[in-house]
């Protein structure tokens, strides 16, 4: 008896099914033309793919019209190879510093607002737990706990001085 529910659930969706496969379908026949939203003219649609129809020359129907035989696609031509043109772009020449900052393994980076440079160097224990400066290579950030991962650490940081204090320090 606890099987009637769901028997009397599917026996239903089975009719309900059913009807909708028996049920006459209204055919509506395809239209080749609708009508402009905005002029109320036809506007006809014609699928992308399909070929063209045979136009017709004046006076002469189109059964009489010949068409061409098909024609073999001609071979492509593989493009000239062109000049790289990142060759050709001068790169601006190296200041006196960024090559000094790139000769001890630095990154030469924009700092800042405007064109002020800075040379930020990887530090060696970037992530590692802290608790004072002098457990870092650089400096230890008081919010994380961690050494930080370049030096200078630019703009605002909260850090961890020696003495464990917290400050703030801002390098411009």
């Amino acid at each position: 008896m606890p099987h009637l529910p769901r028997l009397c659930l599917a026996l239903g969706l089975t009719v309900l099914l059913a009807a909708c496969q028996l049920s006459p379908k209204a055919e509506t026949p395809p239209q080749d033309v609708t009508p402009n939203a905005v002029t109320g003219d036809a506007i006809e649609v014609t699928a992308l793919d399909a070929p063209p129809a045979a136009a017709d020359t004046v006076g002469e129907p189109a059964a009489k019209v010949q068409t061409a035989p098909p024609v073999a696609p001609a071979p492509v031509a593989t493009p000239a190879p062109q000049p790289d043109l990142a060759a050709e772009v001068a790169l601006p020449a190296k200041s006196a510093m960024q090559l000094a900052c790139e000769k001890k393994k630095g990154r030469w980076t924009r700092a800042g607002k405007g064109d002020l440079h800075s040379c930020v160097y990887d530090t060696r224990d970037g992530g590692k737990q802290c608790t004072r400066e002098s457990q870092c290579e650089g400096v230890c950030l008081a919010r994380s706990g961690t050494c930080a991962p370049v030096r200078p650490l630019l703009g605002c940081n909260e850090i961890l001085q020696d003495n464990g204090a917290r400050v703030t320090l801002c390098i411009d």
